[in-house]
């Protein structure tokens, strides 16, 4: 009987080594307390720790801490092994907000898009579990989850989550985090052309950065930079070429005066608004700093643009052996570029539409929970109560279930059109079928030139095919707009869908093999053709889309 007291007592005392605040545990909370404000100094103190020494629980605290630790120096560990543990370990206690955490830096060791996406889902429902009010790890879940659908071109989905971000650290008082949000938002909203709320957005972030702004903080000179050069773009979208002139001028000096590594980026948009400037001599310069800004970085994309501006340049200027080199570099880089990127293409669309099911699905479970919820509140509530929280959820979900849809149907349309392109399986419809399916991230330059011998034989079945697969996609809209303008041609019904869907000016230039002006006069056409001469207070491309 004693024998069996003391293996009880035994037992109880190693579970409460364990558990209780131990004094290794007490000094891990007071260091977790300071991380934010002192990673570094947090670092060296974790480094003083003899980990053999630490139980199960320290143990878990000790590498999540060292993995937090980690990401805040903009630094990662060898492997996720470590956080692997903890992650086993608060799945076991059930400690929700310790796993939540875990998840998320764990999401920073995956490079596939769905194991990403899944832990920061599962983080983010284990800290919805969680009693914990620091809703800074929250934030952080939010804006990655933003990152991974952006990245994705899942643009209404990512919105959603960077203005979740940006209302808590806004909440916070967290003006760096919500500086980062912002900029995001900013992004979006050049890509689809909401120029007013880009400007808004990229001028709260200035406004905040103004205020912590450190020239010797190389995190912070780095967003600054790419906050003007997001400006720049803006304006260059726009047609203000001396306000995106004089914005990226300073984005140059602030890149060059401070301890900024990454910089081909910020270089290359100078180059371009040069160029368009027509200031040769200085596009010369800068563009001979972006190819060894590139080169440094390993930025091929950066690098063959930067090939193709020279080249053109030496020629203008009668360096033709020059010009040749960097010609010759161009096309080499370019062909390397091109076909890793035909290999990844399909892949890229394939995780596009996998996240976007997968959100929905995540919605599905989450609406699910909530009519059992409902139901559970009806017992306590009056039905008048439950109707009106029930109305409230339904239309919460309605709206985001629209935005998945949407993004849905986007990715769904890129297999719809890819698949009519290429139903001969020709070689030459396959690389079409690139071209078509990248509109809605970044088409090659002058991509379809290089098909111009493969293509002359199929001249003229090229527009009745193109036709025919916008017809298969979206039949309705076509069939009303040729029964209410029924003297438009092919050429102007195709130019009127690719308007109405806010295809790049570039991309339907490459597409009819026309040039910038020539797209102008066509489009001026088709404005006359529709609204007529003297109707110029509607948008063309306003009217089409309300069509």
């Amino acid at each position: 009987m004693n024998r069996y007291c003391f293996l009880i007592l035994i037992t109880l005392g190693v579970f409460a080594c364990d558990t209780q605040l131990t004094p290794y545990m007490e000094q891990l909370t007071q260091w977790d307390k300071a991380l934010e404000n002192n990673p570094e100094t947090i670092g060296d103190s974790l480094a003083t720790l003899n980990v053999a020494k630490l139980n199960k629980a320290e143990k878990a605290y000790y590498y999540l801490l060292e993995a937090a630790v980690a990401d805040k120096n903009l630094k990662q560990l060898k492997n996720d092994s470590t956080l692997l543990i903890s992650e086993r370990y608060y799945n076991s206690k059930k400690d929700y907000y310790a796993l939540a955490r875990t998840q998320y830096y764990l999401s920073k060791y995956q490079e596939d898009p769905q194991k990403i996406y899944e832990l920061l889902k599962t983080a983010e429902i284990n800290f919805e579990k969680s009693p914990k009010d620091d809703y800074h790890i929250l934030g952080l879940i939010y804006y990655w989850l933003g990152q991974i659908q952006y990245k994705q071109i899942n643009l209404s989905e990512a919105e959603l989550y960077y203005k979740k971000s940006s209302e808590l650290y806004s909440q916070l008082k967290d003006s760096l985090y919500m500086a980062y949000s912002l900029r995001q938002l900013s992004r979006i909203y050049i890509r689809q052309k909401r120029e007013k709320l880009a400007k808004e957005k990229l001028a709260e972030v200035l406004e905040i950065l103004n205020h912590i702004d450190n020239e010797q903080d190389e995190q912070l000179s780095q967003l600054y930079a790419s906050i003007l050069n997001n400006q720049s773009l803006l304006f260059q979208k726009i047609g203000d070429l001396d306000s995106a002139f004089l914005i990226s001028k300073k984005c140059i000096s602030i890149i060059e005066k401070r301890n900024i590594t990454i910089k081909s980026s910020f270089y290359m948009v100078f180059v371009k608004i040069l160029r368009m400037k027509g200031e040769i001599d200085s596009c010369k310069i800068y563009g001979l700093k972006t190819k060894e800004a590139a080169e440094k970085e390993n930025n091929l994309f950066n690098l063959v643009s930067c090939y193709k501006i020279l080249s053109q340049i030496e020629e203008e200027q009668g360096n033709y052996k020059n010009a040749c080199n960097f010609h010759l570099k161009y096309n080499e880089l370019k062909d390397k570029l091109n076909s890793n990127h035909e290999k990844e293409i399909l892949k890229e669309l394939e995780q596009k539409y996998v996240l976007a099911e997968k959100e929905k699905e995540h919605l599905r479970d989450r609406n699910r929970s909530l009519w059992y919820f409902t139901i559970s509140l009806t017992i306590a509530l009056t039905a008048s109560i439950v109707a009106l929280y029930f109305s409230w959820i339904h239309r919460k979900l309605k709206v985001k279930n629209a935005h998945l849809s949407e993004e849905i149907a986007k990715t769904q349309w890129g297999f719809a059109l890819s698949k009519e392109l290429i139903a001969d399986n020709s070689s030459a419809y396959e690389k079409l079928e690139l071209l078509l399916t990248k509109n809605i991230k970044l088409i090659p330059d002058k991509v379809y030139y290089e098909f111009e011998n493969s293509l002359k034989a199929q001249k003229e079945e090229y527009s009745q095919r193109l036709f025919s697969a916008l017809t298969n996609i979206d039949n309705n809209f076509i069939e009303k707009l040729q029964h209410k303008f029924p003297d438009l041609n092919i050429d102007e019904v195709m130019l009127a869908y690719m308007l109405r869907h806010e295809w790049d000016i570039n991309d339907i230039a490459q597409v009819f093999r026309i040039t910038f002006e020539a797209f102008k006069k066509r489009k001026y056409r088709l404005k006359i053709k529709i609204l007529g001469v003297d109707n110029n207070k509607i948008n063309l491309e306003d009217y089409l889309s309300k069509m």
